[in-house]
């Protein structure tokens, strides 16, 4: 009744008169308080209806902003999510410095994303982003909208946005981490090699000065990080083989062996279970790939058979100590299982004893009361095995040097066997 005895005075009423404005606003209120009814009593359709009613019947009321606010808001509820986004895009391009301006574009972000339409709703935080002052919304968004990017399979677009957020929110470290490591996975799938590990090597570098903010998450994106960088060392490593002139390529052998066994010894300091079982395996794998580089490295063309014969049985000689070692770095990532850890790592060791041990570790014996149910775990620094003394042999082969392996720490410069000591 209200509303048809306003639309009869305003059709009464001359465009030059100035009641005609509160005769508008009175209206607008009429339309307003029925779309406020049908909001009390959840019928969310016919509240939108309302509301945008006042758009045409009264457009110069002052209530008409927050009316098509309230008309995508009631959208929202109703879940119609294209028709929220459209009204409250057109709120947010008719009215670019109202008050709810960035809620409506929360709203929008919301309605894209509940509808499905990804990237969009990506746009709409890294909008928000821009446009908050509020320092954890800006964050967050740029996070939500890096991973509605990632979701979208568009890892261009998500890597701007990850990159924005630890170019502008270095701390905390932790979440800046989570980003910087997403980062390096982006770069994985695109098989960009050289920049993903420099991205690694950063998270590796941040970790390692954050001091206080320094936490077991951290330390944990830290040390896979380091492990995938110490697997391009084993790697660099076991690219050498063993060719004639046999010093050459054996010195060349020796100092990829050793950075190979540094690379992996810096991972125990994580104490991260699943990176030092790593380290354990890829030291086994690192010792036992030198003794079958020794065993099977390119004999010299002009030894006599008999020489030939001495020359072999050296090598031979020259490679069981090392065999030997990996067998005892295999033995001690099983122990681990006995403070409870078990994974994939362990499992690559149970399969390698089992290959050069099948005696002892045949399946069916591994099958049978030798994985224990362990309830709790802590972390325990896996005892570094006694290595075998290697034999001697003729001149022409000289055993590498024997580095510290991964479970004990490297001793300080100037201790007794400060650079490449033995274990006791």
């Amino acid at each position: 009744q209200a509303e048809h005895a306003y639309t009869q005075v305003l059709a009464a009423t001359p465009e030059d008169d100035k009641s005609r404005a509160g005769f508008v606003d009175n209206l607008a209120a009429s339309i307003y308080k029925q779309g406020e009814a049908a909001n009390q009593v959840q019928d969310y359709r016919a509240a939108a209806d309302h509301f945008l009613r006042i758009r045409t019947a009264a457009p110069t009321s002052t209530i008409r902003p927050t009316a098509e606010y309230d008309a995508g808001a009631a959208l929202i509820r109703l879940q119609d999510w294209a028709a929220a986004a459209e009204v409250l895009e057109a709120f947010r391009s008719a009215y670019p410095k109202h008050e709810m301006r960035l809620e409506a574009s929360k709203q929008i972000a919301y309605a894209y994303r509940q509808g499905g339409q990804l990237p969009r709703a990506a746009e709409e935080y890294e909008r928000l982003a821009s446009e908050s002052e509020d320092e954890t919304l800006r964050r967050e968004s740029l996070l939500v909208a890096g991973d509605l990017y990632q979701q979208s399979n568009a890892g261009d677009r998500a890597l701007k946005a990850y990159g924005r957020y630890v170019d502008e929110f270095p701390h905390p470290v932790e979440a800046a981490l989570e980003a910087r490591f997403k980062i390096a996975e982006i770069r994985k799938a695109a098989n960009d090699v050289p920049l993903y590990h420099k991205d690694l090597a950063e998270i590796v570098r941040i970790d390692g000065g954050a001091g206080a903010e320094r936490t077991a998450r951290t330390r944990t994106l830290a040390g896979r990080s380091a492990l995938v960088l110490a697997e391009q060392v084993y790697q660099e490593f076991t690219a050498v083989k063993l060719r004639q002139p046999f010093e050459t390529s054996l010195q060349e052998k020796k100092q990829r062996m050793d950075a190979a066994i540094d690379a992996m010894d810096s991972l125990v300091a994580y104490e991260i279970g699943e990176v030092t079982s790593a380290a354990t395996y890829y030291m086994a794998e690192t010792y036992f790939n030198f003794s079958r580089s020794l065993a099977e490295s390119e004999r010299p063309a002009d030894l006599a058979p008999a020489d030939l014969q001495e020359y072999e049985r050296a090598l031979d000689e020259e490679a069981f100590p090392f065999e030997e070692k990996a067998i005892d770095f295999h033995k001690k990532n099983l122990e681990m299982m006995r403070t409870g850890v078990f994974n994939a790592w362990i499992e690559k060791s149970l399969g390698r004893l089992a290959e050069l041990m099948p005696g002892r570790y045949a399946k069916q014996e591994m099958s049978d009361g030798f994985l224990e149910v362990i309830d709790s775990y802590m972390y325990r620094r896996p005892v570094p095995p006694v290595p075998a003394a290697p034999q001697g042999g003729p001149g022409t082969v000289t055993p590498p040097t024997e580095q510290a392996p991964a479970t004990q720490p490297p001793p300080a410069p100037g201790e007794p066997g400060g650079e490449h000591a033995n274990p006791p």
